[in-house]
């Protein structure tokens, strides 16, 4: 991403400064303690993280934080809660057709 022959639009995040100023602290302070971020500080998200845990690797990165890719974060998600109400839907409707097997 730092080569600008190669970057794209959709490699940046467009945020206003005082958006960009707390990401700035958020992710100082992962580094400062390798923690990552967790995105359930902001109501309404569903999973602290789309991969990976709390503990900063090398090898995963920044990726799975809520702060490195917000739209990734959302699409995954909508794609967990998707196969989790599939689950439970299934479950419901067995158990409502078969109660007692």
């Amino acid at each position: 991403m730092s080569n600008t022959q190669t970057q794209k639009i959709e490699d940046f995040q467009p945020l206003s400064k005082a958006a960009n100023d707390v990401k700035r602290q958020i992710c100082k302070h992962c580094k400062e303690t390798d923690k990552r971020w967790d995105a359930k500080n902001i109501k309404g998200n569903p999973y602290s993280f789309y991969e990976g845990d709390e503990n900063y690797t090398i090898e995963l990165g920044c990726r799975g934080c809520y702060q490195y890719d917000p739209v990734e974060y959302r699409r995954s998600c909508a794609e967990k809660i998707s196969q989790e109400a599939s689950k439970h839907t299934v479950d419901f409707i067995m158990n409502k057709l078969y109660p007692n097997e």
